[in-house]
């Protein structure tokens, strides 16, 4: 059974992609083997718990097979050497590194775990092309079938040459990382990833379209799609649908009955070799982070907190590997239930504080107390997974942290802008109108949303450290002219920063002279901000601030930093443009103008 061009619907028949689809061979055998060259000539097998993951291929042609019991592999091959792979660092390390090779054609690059990447390389071949001879192209490695009719929409010379981009990107990697791969090359990503092993290792496969139904139903099981999983499976065989071959022989009105109706179409589709999924453009970063730790049975809740304890500090190597903030920590357990006869997965989630991270020395670091606050909402999700009050029995825990946000450092980041410069221009309170205010304004860091959504019964975010309710800025808002605030910088935001300690210190202070200030005072008139005469003489250039206007109190004043003591001095001496009034009640009412300024100064 072939298709071409000619039996495709007019949708369907689309083979204008290229892709190709790469995967280590044996991938933690040869991680081991790179960095250890004597294990290449031995029978090698890489252990987790009492099960061997995976073999190289010199332990395959003994028998040895993928998860097979440790002991059974050592009956059938009793040379066998084996490494604990448990810590999966090592491998993490390697997949970047091949990933970033693969990043240098600058084509889409997208990661299937940790050993396998579809690479989208059509707009490469489109440009390769138009430089040589189609008459002369051939395919480079094995083909499944050679071209039996000439499409008419020109895949064939497509694929030829993605073939040989697929060879040089193999070549790669060999010469610069020492790794061999299998590779398949396809007009979609189905095709691609299901003909990559045909002749592993070290070697590769392509594959035209009107081959795709033939070679599809060389499959014994529906298993074998990748797209489709095990509950989907037993679906399909519960209906005597078996094979691949099964499937496409099944009428679609038939398996309508049994599926909805796009399920039916895309299970249709996939048994042909039809499919569109596109190469997802990555970083390589993972979407999550996560270790498991599987023993027989622990029922003690201590014992349990030791594996937590042990897998988050794995887990937090891997975090300061990464870089990124996590945002969500998820737990997860295997419980063993006698009454159903088999063990089940439960998982529950919650936000946690990005502040428990910091950044020190361009290193994500943990300290001691944000350690403990991860364990404190690891146990709490494990109490809410586990009732403490009846036995229970536990075969494997895990942590992961789900969700992330990137750091942005440097002085031109807008997050270090919008987060550390805030402070400032909410002291401030700058506008670009001429109103002014004598109001007290709420101090409010900024900090980044998230637009993760967890189960909001987990959810218990840690607050943010406590800030100074009120902070009364000595001199009044100011009018400043359009000029001023024309560009951020202009404002030097960065050089007038207030720290904690000393935004603190102003507030103390002017609760002070608050308390002072239930004196008599002098009449608005005699305070108004025109007078210059009292603004400028009083000042001197370097020296503290000994007679500053009447507005102004000296000692907070006094517990300003320099640059900002300095500004203020020149403001005062040379004010911009006429002077305004203070303000009174009623321009405290005045509506203002809708600008950019309103979104980060805190208006009251």
């Amino acid at each position: 059974m072939e298709s071409g061009c000619s039996t495709y619907n007019e949708g369907d028949c689309d083979h204008s992609r290229s892709i190709i689809h790469i995967d280590i061979d044996c991938f933690y055998a040869q991680v081991e083997m790179v960095r250890n060259p004597e294990l290449r000539s031995v029978p090698l097998g890489i252990q987790q718990k009492n099960i061997v993951v995976t073999s190289n291929y010199e332990a395959r042609s003994y028998g040895v097979k993928k998860c097979m019991l440790v002991t059974d592999a050592l009956k059938v091959c009793p040379n066998l050497k084996l490494v604990n792979g448990e810590d999966l660092q090592n491998y993490r390390t390697t997949s970047n590194k091949i990933f970033a090779v693969l990043q240098s054609w600058k084509c889409p690059v997208e990661k299937l775990g940790m050993d396998e990447n579809f690479i989208d390389v059509t707009n490469l071949v489109q440009d390769k092309l138009k430089s040589v001879n189609l008459n002369s192209l051939l395919v480079t490695g094995h083909i499944y079938s050679e071209a039996s009719m000439d499409c008419p929409c020109g895949c064939h010379p497509r694929l030829k040459l993605a073939s040989q981009v697929a060879s040089e990107m193999r070549k790669k990697i060999y010469d610069e990382l020492g790794y061999t791969t299998c590779a398949g090359i396809a007009h979609n990503k189905l095709l691609a990833k299901l003909i990559c092993p045909l002749h592993k290792p070290n070697d590769q496969t392509a594959i035209f379209p009107e081959h795709a139904t033939s070679f599809m139903s060389t499959f014994s099981s529906v298993r074998s799609i990748p797209s489709i999983g095990s509950k989907t499976t037993e679906a399909l065989i519960s209906h005597k649908i078996i094979s691949v071959s099964d499937l496409q022989q099944t009428p679609l009105e038939v398996l309508k009955k049994h599926f909805s109706s796009d399920m039916a179409v895309r299970l249709k589709n996939l048994s042909l070799g039809e499919d569109n999924t596109p190469v997802k453009r990555d970083t390589g970063r993972p979407q999550s982070i996560g270790l498991e730790d599987s023993f027989k049975t622990v029922s003690v809740k201590s014992e349990v907190e030791d594996k937590f304890s042990a897998l988050l500090q794995r887990l937090l190597v891997l975090v300061r590997e990464d870089g990124r903030i996590p945002v969500s920590l998820r737990v997860t357990l295997r419980k063993k239930d006698s009454k159903r006869l088999s063990s089940h997965r439960e998982s529950r989630q919650s936000q946690i504080s990005p502040s428990i991270f910091t950044l020190s020395n361009g290193t994500l670091t943990v300290t001691d107390s944000g350690q403990q606050k991860l364990m404190n909402t690891v146990m709490r999700l494990f109490n809410k997974l586990i009732d403490l009050s009846k036995p229970f029995h536990l075969t494997l825990v895990g942590l992961a942290f789900t969700k992330f946000q990137e750091r942005m450092t440097g002085r031109g980041s807008i997050v270090n802008y919008l987060m550390n410069d805030i402070s400032v221009q909410s002291v401030l309170n700058l506008t670009n109108d001429c109103d002014t205010s004598a109001s007290s304004m709420d101090y409010s860091a900024a900090s980044p949303s998230s637009s993760t959504t967890t189960d909001l019964s987990d959810t218990e975010v840690e607050p943010s450290p406590k800030k100074p309710k009120k902070v009364n800025w000595i001199a009044k808002r100011r009018c400043l002219s359009k000029e001023d605030v024309a560009s951020p910088s202009k404002l030097k935001v960065g050089e007038l920063r207030l720290n904690s300690k000393e935004l603190e210190k102003v507030s103390k202070l002017r609760l002070n002279s608050r308390d002072r200030s239930l004196t008599p005072r002098a009449s608005p008139a005699k305070d108004n901000l025109s007078d210059a005469s009292d603004s400028t003489k009083d000042i001197t250039e370097d020296g503290p601030c000994d007679d500053c206007p009447k507005y102004v109190d000296k000692e907070v004043f006094n517990a300003l930093p320099g640059d900002m003591q300095q500004e203020l001095k020149a403001m005062w001496k040379n004010p911009s443009g006429s002077e305004v009034p203070r303000s009174s009640p009623r321009t405290l009412n005045k509506a203002k103008p809708n600008t950019i300024m309103k979104y980060f100064v805190p208006q009251k």
